[in-house]
């Protein structure tokens, strides 16, 4: 099969494996098309309301080049590409409704329900092993301990298929132009050594660009005060479904309580469970609430339908916060808060604890990008912020 997606960020992509054409087909990933890749960004950036399908789309065909660089692959065996394909197509897979929002109210990543999903998914175990290939190998990258560390860092490292694919496609979806990067120029001049993936010190400039597309990124879109607000309301309609259910509440329409059943009694959800959600479901289940008698739940409700959020800043004082929240007739459990903002470093290996630094040929052997970079100073420093959630 030669089947051409066309795509408005990378152009044409080129699918020749049926085995990714199948797993495109499955009811699992099909449900990306209704998870939108901003979550609360979308309410941001009215024309980022692209979704984890096509973003999944685009995160395979950047494997596929980087695939394509002999220099790159030397040495490695072309049987277990396939495996890496599949990984680089399946690993959002897990995400549930509104992406990273909902991690929040689950208090699980989504990597744990791609895996989940790709071991316990009939159809899309039965498309792999069609294909020879192992679920648990694909799951392996997705976890990061594949034996061939390439293969790992194509799907997740500093600088890999996916991010560079969700910068690319977030920054087009908002409408800013922070993370246009030289995409050909990097690809073409990966290689390996010593079991990493490594670039020539003339690509610096280039990966320079990229992190800092990045940084910007995060801190004008990822971390925009109205989705803090997006995520700080939808937490706060769970925890009322929540707080009501233990308290034996008569729900007008028990239909949506039965489904969410599991997230009420703090269970982890089984693969049908969990993909039984998406935007719509949970959307349809918020306005189902909107018509219950208890008026937090249906303020809640309201305010997500309404685009009316929590207000969120940075600038208050500790004492100014207080005096809202003391002068409001609102309940503080479900309308203040506060949110600490963890510092977000241009680039260093210790992100997320255990990435790999980026690597980057050099006269003197093999350094880590910071010895050689101009504006990547490992000694600089981020300080993070305190944002409050009130009403006003």
């Amino acid at each position: 099969m030669n089947k051409f997606i066309r795509d408005n960020v990378h152009g044409e992509i080129n699918i020749k494996e049926d085995f990714i054409i199948e797993l495109i087909e499955t009811k699992a990933f099909q449900r990306l098309r209704r998870i939108v890749q901003l979550g609360g960004g979308q309410y941001v950036f009215p024309s980022a309301s692209h979704t984890r399908f096509s973003h999944s789309i685009g995160t395979y065909h950047v494997v596929c080049k980087f695939l394509e660089n002999e220099n790159l692959t030397q040495g490695l065996n072309k049987k277990d590409f396939p495996v890496v394909k599949a990984a680089s197509l399946l690993h959002d897979i897990g995400h549930g409704p509104f992406s990273h929002s909902f991690e929040k109210v689950i208090s699980i990543n989504h990597e744990k329900y791609s895996v989940k999903i790709i071991l316990n998914d009939n159809e899309i175990t039965n498309v792999l092993r069609k294909a020879n290939i192992d679920p648990m190998e694909v799951a392996s990258i997705i976890e990061g301990n594949h034996p061939v560390n390439v293969f790992n860092m194509l799907v997740s490292s500093q600088i890999d298929a996916d991010r560079i694919d969700y910068l690319l496609r977030d920054s087009l979806g908002a409408g800013v132009n922070y993370s246009k990067l030289d995409l050909q120029w990097i690809i073409r001049h990966a290689t390996t050594n010593e079991g990493n993936i490594v670039f020539p010190e003339k690509t610096v400039n280039a990966i320079e660009h990229f992190l800092l597309g990045r940084y910007h990124m995060f801190t004008q879109v990822y971390n925009h005060k109205i989705s803090k607000a997006f995520d700080f309301t939808l937490e706060k309609w769970f925890l009322r479904l929540r707080d009501l259910y233990k308290e034996s509440y008569v729900f007008k329409n028990n239909y949506y309580i039965e489904v969410l059943k599991p997230i009420l009694e703090f269970r982890d959800l089984n693969v049908d469970e969990y993909t039984r959600l998406d935007d719509y479901t949970i959307l349809e289940y918020i306005k189902m609430s909107s018509e219950e008698e208890d008026e937090i739940l249906k303020d809640l409700a309201l305010r997500i339908i309404n685009r009316n959020f929590v207000r969120v800043s940075s600038k208050l004082t500790e004492q100014e916060f207080e005096e809202y929240k003391n002068s409001s007739n609102l309940d503080p459990k479900y309308y203040f808060g506060t949110i600490e903002e963890k510092p977000f470093c241009i680039y260093g290996a210790s992100q997320k604890g255990l990435e790999k630094p980026i690597y980057i040929e050099h006269s003197n052997g093999l350094k880590n990008i910071e010895e050689i970079s101009q504006i990547l100073n490992k000694n600089s420093k981020n300080i993070g912020k305190k944002f409050y959630i009130f009403i006003k």
